[in-house]
């Protein structure tokens, strides 16, 4: 139990954790929507995102940054959504599905696994930086 709870003390290793419970939301949604709902896989994959975006925000802000503080999380959410809507995991899910023929789970293991590693840096130093960086004067 002491070792678990020193590597929880790594935040690289919080926002593993909180970043693959999101892609476990996403994937999950997706495939559910796909192959029991039938819905096309672009749309799923939308819906899917969206959702992950949600787990995501919650899981980064109180478990990754231990951040509990509720006076930024509108500017906080919106910085958040700006970097997903940024990542354009949708084009990405097209390109590899479609013209490079990847199976759709695989492609969206790829699109996420190449966006939590720069997404890192954004939400460290931008979305749940210390309250200087959002008013100079607090």
């Amino acid at each position: 139990m002491k070792v678990i709870l020193s590597l929880l003390q790594w935040r690289i290793l919080r926002y593993i954790i909180s970043g693959g419970t999101a892609a476990v939301a996403n994937l999950s949604i997706l495939f559910v929507l796909v192959h029991f709902l039938d819905v096309w896989y672009l749309i799923s994959s939308v819906i899917s995102y969206a959702l992950a975006i949600l787990v995501s925000f919650l899981m980064q802000k109180y478990f990754t940054f231990n951040d509990f503080t509720r006076d930024r999380i509108g500017k906080q959410g919106i910085l958040h959504v700006g970097i997903q809507i940024f990542n354009l995991n949708t084009l990405l899910m097209y390109l590899l599905v479609d013209p490079a023929g990847v199976h759709y789970l695989l492609a969206q293991v790829i699109s996420a696994g190449s966006i939590a590693v720069y997404s890192f840096f954004f939400y460290k130093h931008m979305v749940f930086a210390p309250a200087v960086v959002y008013n100079k004067t607090e």
